[in-house]
């Protein structure tokens, strides 16, 4: 079978965008509860894509988000590299969950682990 399961008119279809907007919304409700102080100070913000600009920092390799320190400090996610590198929702959670410690750790001085305890890294299946 082709196609969506559900119609796009479904009350319980979720668009892929929608998708990734709640698991990143569930991934930082569960950093504020592990962290409710430093939380305060990160503002978190999706793209679709990295930049021109961050391509070129990153030597041609797409990133799958960046930081930004400053009052907030920013992280910033980018939907479509982190879609295509899941092939599944509960890899895209995952997925998700892994960059968002990376990058908090990155603010924080912290290793991922210490983020978030289930972080798997990028060597990961």
């Amino acid at each position: 079978m082709r196609g969506p399961t559900l119609p796009h008119n479904a009350p319980s279809y979720e668009k892929p965008a929608e998708l990734f907007l709640r698991l990143v919304r569930e991934a930082i409700e569960d950093l504020d509860e592990r962290f409710p102080t430093s939380m305060k100070h990160i503002s978190f913000l999706t793209e679709e894509v990295p930049s021109l600009r961050d391509l070129t920092l990153h030597d041609g390799v797409v990133a799958l988000g960046r930081v930004a320190s400053g009052n907030p400090h920013v992280c910033v996610l980018y939907r479509r590299p982190i879609e295509m590198r899941s092939t599944s929702h509960s890899m895209l959670a995952r997925t998700i969950r892994d960059v968002l410690a990376e990058n908090v750790g990155l603010l924080l001085g912290l290793r991922p682990d210490q983020v978030d305890p289930d972080y798997f890294g990028p060597n990961a299946n």
